[in-house]
């Protein structure tokens, strides 16, 4: 097949690209999915039970991306485990820069997500990947019966202590603000394990140690006072930074980098659309990213004759 006879890129490799390519195929669109790189689910992947996902039985994020990657090769979809460097209009479809070649679609669905953000701190950027990491779920087996830090608020947060705990670590959850903005089931859970601490109203100012996280500097926004908790690791989930630089200027964005769309997920570009964490509404569950891609995938076949 021509890269110029594809009717739709999908670009992304996570839960929402793979939906999306997988609705549109069933529509019997000629799809393309650029993935990114051969391990399907991008960051849900790292998740060992999605919290929050209706599901006859637990479900690990990896397990569900390579069964809607299955899904939509069987249906058709052709994959590229290239990440694509920069979007171009050309006439009214678009070629797609991957791999040093470019690829010609009709329309194409943006879906890369977002990145975790770093912690940005005295030390954080000496200790990465000796103490200060952002999968929970690789690493939790080595710190059974030691102190870890997690540092956040958030759902992402929240279930990362959970599971280091379930491991055996001990945990302090370091928080900047007075409320919890985790949903109630993963408050209600960490409440009631002895084994993890909250720490409100702070926030880390510096990781120490020496060839490994010894310890992080954390300040009491209230009273302005820092004090050393001790720990061997620390694990920032402090927000999520969208990737959206390959769009160049076809698709508006705010401060963040979040794309701007309209509720069918259509951006100032005819023919581009936006989904998932890559999306300035998004409202940042998994049943989100995927009413958003059959949202977008029903749009983008609605709108020309790759439905018929």
């Amino acid at each position: 097949m021509s890269a110029a006879d594809f009717e739709l890129a999908v670009v992304g490799g996570g839960i929402a690209a793979l939906t999306a390519a997988w609705h549109a195929a069933q529509n019997g669109a000629r799809v393309i999915v650029f993935a990114g790189s051969d391990l399907a689910g991008g960051l849900v992947a790292n998740i060992g039970v999605l919290e929050g996902f209706p599901a006859a039985s637990p479900t690990a994020g990896l397990a569900l991306a390579e069964r809607l990657q299955a899904e939509a090769k069987a249906l058709g979809a052709c994959f590229e485990f290239h990440a694509v460097e920069h979007l171009t209009r050309i006439g009214t479809g678009f070629a797609l820069r991957a791999a040093g070649r470019d690829w010609h679609a009709a329309k194409v669905i943006a879906a890369t997500g977002a990145r975790l953000k770093r912690l940005e701190v005295a030390g954080a950027e000496r200790f990465r990947d000796k103490g200060v990491l952002q999968c929970a779920w690789c690493n939790a087996g080595l710190y059974r019966g030691r102190p870890v830090a997690v540092v956040g608020g958030g759902d992402a947060a929240f279930q990362e202590a959970i599971h280091l705990a379930h491991k055996g670590a001990r945990v302090t959850i370091v928080m900047r603000g007075e409320q919890v903005r985790a949903r109630r089931v993963l408050m209600e859970r960490v409440a009631g394990d002895e084994s993890v601490q909250l720490r409100w109203s702070s926030e880390v100012v510096a990781v120490s140690g020496e060839a490994h996280v010894t310890g992080i500097d954390v300040r009491d926004l209230a009273s302005g006072t820092t004090d050393t908790i001790a720990c061997d690791a620390v694990f920032p989930y402090i927000g999520l930074a969208p990737n959206s630089e390959w769009l160049g200027d076809l698709a508006p964005r705010n401060a963040a980098g979040a794309v701007s769309t309209d509720s069918d997920m259509r951006t100032t570009t005819p023919g581009l659309y936006a989904i998932g964490a890559l999306r300035e509404a998004y409202r940042g569950r998994l049943t989100d990213a995927i009413g958003e891609a059959s949202t977008a995938a029903a749009a983008a076949c609605a709108e020309r004759d790759i439905s018929r």
